[in-house]
């Protein structure tokens, strides 16, 4: 028969208990340590990939707020120069009407002038001529014939121009 010594009976056995008591206190709590810092590291990957994702939405939130703002303040700029360029328009049109309306009064003033001029000459030419004619005849008039000899001259020299 087989014999067997005993000392590798108890070897084999001391190797068994040693292999049992190592997987329960050395072998379990280390797997779980080690399950539970995998854990930890998946959990702190997946929340770095979050805070990645939120970071690149708030990234296309900001550019998107900032082209908004950029087409905003040329939509100001260009409303605001519209408004400059209808005041302008509305100045011009005001300083055009201004001086179409003095050059009018200009006119209208220069006109009454020359009217009253020709009026005073008119009345110098005619009280001229009376008096010559008056020499002339070598007769004096009366003051309502002078002014009707004066009025019929000025009406003939009024048909003249």
């Amino acid at each position: 028969m087989l014999h067997i010594d005993s000392n590798i009976f108890w070897t084999v056995f001391n190797l068994l208990l040693l292999f049992i008591l190592l997987r329960i206190f050395l072998f379990k709590p280390v797997l779980g340590m080690i399950e539970k810092r995998k854990n930890t590291i998946s959990s702190a990957l997946s929340e770095a990939d979050q805070k990645n994702a939120d970071a690149a939405a708030l990234k296309v939130q900001y550019e998107n707020s900032l082209k908004d703002a950029k087409q905003e303040s040329f939509q100001i700029v260009s409303e605001a120069k519209e408004r400059a360029q209808g005041q302008y328009n509305q100045i011009i049109d005001k300083a055009h009407a201004d001086a179409t309306q003095i050059v009018q009064q200009a006119n209208a003033a220069a006109q009454a002038d020359r009217e009253r001029m020709m009026k005073d000459a008119r009345g110098e030419l005619a009280e001229v001529a009376l008096a010559a004619a008056s020499k002339l005849l070598g007769t004096t008039v009366d003051a309502k014939t002078n002014k009707a000899m004066l009025d019929a001259f000025l009406a003939e020299a009024g048909d003249a121009e």
